[in-house]
């Protein structure tokens, strides 16, 4: 009897050194709350851990419902409630979430509840374990905030990148295939997204760029001084071809290692022209200042030998005397010869008088009054034409222009219209004003002559070219017309059906005239 006795004392101490143990294990554990409650939630037990990360000491919490550490809007839905019933239903719940510390502070939590089952298997309440998890909670947050900020920041770069119109800015692969495209790419080289992403970005460019393989080199250079820049011919759908600038940028991750390109090309074509316009100007005035000396220099060579000429004729007809009428045909062709020769003469100098216009020669022009000066210094051909002369310049009388140039223009296209009349029709010559818009007075001179062939529309205006070469004339005047418009800017512009006659139409800007 004693030894067995003996035995059962041994086996309980045993038991309640381990119960201890166990207490004490549970106890010191600091990290976690480990603590009991009763079938109904209430509070049984209460460790270190559980006083650290909510702040109850034993006497506060023992007996209360956990549903103390619960948010006001958990605790009004019944949340804590539950979940003691999903714990019940499947032996475990496990959550995370905020909850309340002692001094109203929130933390975050992971908390896993068991049903607790004694040796008779009967149900005796529930383990809580809470694990404070707010310093990671908070960098979950951030991390989470800083990818939806990436996110945005992403979504708004692409955006922008798909909205710019004026840029074709694209991203490449490390082998140049074209992996975005944005709508200034297909809006400089025709190409849609669909046609041109997968494709290497050599699909703009020209057939010899191709063969020399100057795609790969733009690569290589780039990877090389980390970013490269060129100016060149690119190729659009349609063919034309555009003046590009282009910016290749590599890019490289983390480890150094090369994912792909960025493309910016901006189309500079317009520049391009400009400058080349520029070019082609700086060579006209060159070429045109060439001429003007040379012309100058031609037609005061000229004066002396005409003279001559002149002076021989006279000392010819003198010496024959009498006899002089037997070659009067003669003398009436040399001159004809020496008066058409003067004629150029005066029209190559008037030439080169011609210069750049400003305001200080402007001045009030009266149109009409204008008209009648020229009219009176053609009155002998107009009737020996049997000429009729309509004006209609009602609509607007006067122009600020240099008067001496305004009288040469008018002149040479009305003395034009009646030297190209058609033969045995009397030329009837009307000049007109007319307003196209608030800007512009357009003069014109229509006449019922010979006309012209419209092939002859590019020529006519160039030096000692003439419509019709049995008309006498120096194929000086509508040169000589358009060099004066075009020093305004002002222009000219003609039209005509063959025997119909022609319509010389000149606008004049009046919003460079200080009207």
């Amino acid at each position: 009897m004693n030894s067995s006795f003996g035995a059962f004392d041994d086996t309980s101490s045993l038991l309640h050194e381990s119960e201890e143990r166990y207490r004490l294990l549970v106890d010191n554990i600091r990290d976690y709350a480990i603590f009991m409650l009763d079938t109904e939630g209430k509070v049984v037990t209460w460790n270190d851990g559980a006083k650290r990360i909510k702040g109850y000491e034993p006497a506060d919490i023992i007996g209360k419902h956990f549903s103390v550490f619960y948010t006001e809007e958990d605790i009004a839905r019944d949340y804590p409630g539950y979940e003691l019933q999903q714990a019940r239903k499947t032996g475990r719940y496990e959550d995370e979430g905020w909850r309340v510390r002692k001094d109203g502070t929130l933390f975050w939590a992971n908390v896993i509840i068991t049903v607790i089952i004694n040796n008779n298997n009967e149900f005796i309440g529930f383990s809580k374990i809470t694990h404070d998890l707010t310093e990671r909670k908070k960098l979950q947050d951030k991390l989470a905030m800083a990818n939806l900020e990436l996110q945005e920041n992403e979504r708004r770069s692409r955006l922008l990148i798909e909205s710019v119109r004026d840029y074709a800015i694209l991203m490449l692969s490390p082998e140049g295939n074209i992996v975005t495209w944005n709508v200034g790419a297909e809006r400089l080289t025709g190409y849609s997204a669909s046609e041109a992403v997968g494709k290497h970005f050599s699909m703009i460019y020209s057939n010899e760029a191709i063969d020399s393989a100057y795609p790969e080199y733009e690569l290589r250079k780039a990877v090389s001084n980390g970013r490269f820049e060129d100016e060149g011919w690119r190729i659009r759908k349609d063919g034309s071809a555009i003046w590009a600038h282009v910016v290749i940028t590599p890019l490289f991750d983390s480890d150094n290692v090369l994912f792909g390109f960025t493309k910016i090309t901006k189309d500079l074509s317009e520049r391009r022209r400009n400058e080349e316009l520029m070019l082609k100007n700086r060579e006209l005035l060159r070429v045109n200042t060439d001429l003007d000396n040379f012309v100058y220099t031609a037609s005061h060579d000229l004066k002396a030998p005409i003279a001559n000429l002149e002076g021989l004729v006279r000392l010819l007809k003198d010496e024959i005397g009498t006899e002089a009428s037997k070659y009067q045909d003669v003398f009436s062709r040399m001159n004809s010869s020496i008066s058409r020769l003067n004629n150029v003469i005066r029209d190559l100098t008037e030439i080169t008088k011609v210069q750049q216009q400003n305001h200080l020669n402007n001045e009030e022009v009266n149109i009409e009054e204008t008209l009648q000066e020229i009219e009176e210094s053609l009155e002998e051909t107009i009737r020996e034409k049997n000429a009729e002369i309509i004006k209609d310049i009602a609509s607007f009388k006067t122009l600020r222009y240099s008067r001496k140039n305004f009288r040469s223009i008018l002149y040479n296209l009305l003395s034009n219209a009646l030297k190209y009349s058609s033969p045995g029709l009397s030329p009837v010559v009307t000049i007109k004003t007319e307003m196209p818009d608030a800007d512009t007075l357009m003069l014109s001179v229509a006449d019922n002559g010979l006309g012209f062939e419209t092939s002859q529309k590019k020529k006519m205006f160039s030096m000692f070219k003439r419509m019709h070469t049995h008309v006498e004339g120096s194929g000086l005047g509508l040169y000589l017309v358009k060099r004066m418009l075009d020093n305004t800017g002002d222009r000219i512009e003609a039209t005509s059906e063959v025997g119909k006659g022609a319509v010389f139409q000149v606008f004049f800007n009046l919003g460079k005239k200080d009207i």
